[in-house]
């Protein structure tokens, strides 16, 4: 049975040597999709997945494969309508953090990532990128105070992910020592401060890849019929923390909008063996395809270790 598959490469069995991926494809998609984070001017991080439900099927560990993009095209961007930020948003409360102030650093920068339901309410918050830890932190509590509007699909409301950045400028000048004023320089001739936290993408982290440790398929809803009894998969981005949970599933392609809700939770509920990089653990970046199985599955999972 075909449980799910990283592109472009190959990925064993988890727990054995990782994924090798194509700097091409990853490169790609990564890009498309990381550069949907939107600059609003306009915050501990959520606990992991929910318990399993009827929507994922706990499926034993099997050797998965590599596919090719063309077989997932992305949803057009006409048929898209990102999630965001609500007409009844409360307004934007950022204030310049003291303990920058009191370093007399010039500015910074952070990236949180909500997960929404199809109603655009909140089920996760996860902070993807900062450069200093106390912007992060002002950033998630302040998106924890938001109000969201939900992604829309060929006009169906559907689960996804939003991410947006925010740019902490003082309101007066710092004073600067010589040693922080040539810092603070070199910083804006290089284009700003440097993010000291952000993902990875997987190729990049230690054994080439993520190694699953809980798998799960998404079962196929009512009122959607597999086209020739064909197999149903969909395409999904989401981060995996450093406590290997996957987190802010979003689904990138699909037969339907309909399959979108389970292949959510099915994503969610993902675990992987905690990546590292050079040792420390990392946050990553990873596409894979969600598979997807009948609500009265026809036949028995394979065994443990079986090819697809």
């Amino acid at each position: 049975m075909r449980l799910m598959l990283c592109f472009s490469g190959e990925l064993p069995a988890p727990g054995g040597r990782g994924a090798r991926q194509s700097a091409g494809f990853i490169g790609l998609v990564a890009a498309l999709l990381l550069a949907g984070t939107s600059l609003a001017q306009p915050a501990p991080v959520a606990s992991a997945p929910a318990p399993a439900d009827r929507s994922v099927v706990t499926l034993p560990k099997v050797t998965v494969v590599g596919e090719a993009l063309k077989d997932y095209p992305l949803f057009a961007r006409n048929e898209v309508t990102p999630a965001g930020f609500s007409d009844r948003s409360a307004p934007i409360r950022l204030y310049y953090p003291g303990e920058a102030a009191s370093a007399g650093v010039g500015e910074g920068s952070a990236t949180v990532g909500v997960a929404l339901d199809s109603k655009g309410l909140p089920t996760d918050f996860l902070l993807l990128r900062y450069t200093r830890r106390y912007f992060g932190d002002a950033l998630l509590r302040e998106a924890r105070r938001q109000q969201f509007a939900p992604r829309m699909i060929k006009g169906v409301a559907v689960p996804g992910r939003f991410a947006f950045s925010y740019r902490f400028t003082p309101e007066m000048d710092l004073s600067l020592n010589n040693f922080e004023a040539i810092e603070e320089r070199e910083m804006e001739i290089e284009g700003g401060p440097r993010f000291v936290y952000e993902p990875h993408l997987e190729r990049e982290i230690d054994n080439g890849g993520l190694q699953m440790t809980k798998a799960t398929v998404a079962l196929i809803p009512d009122g959607y019929s597999p086209p020739n009894g064909r197999t149903v998969k969909a395409l999904a981005s989401f981060y995996v923390d450093e406590t290997g949970h996957a987190r802010l599933p979003s689904v990138e392609s699909a037969p339907s909008p309909l399959l979108i809700p389970n292949a959510v939770k099915a994503v969610e509920h993902w675990e992987f063996k905690p990546p590292t990089l050079n040792g420390k653990p990392v946050l990553v970046f990873a596409i894979w395809t969600v598979g997807f199985e009948p609500l009265v599955p026809a036949h028995a999972p394979s065994a443990p270790g079986g090819r697809p």
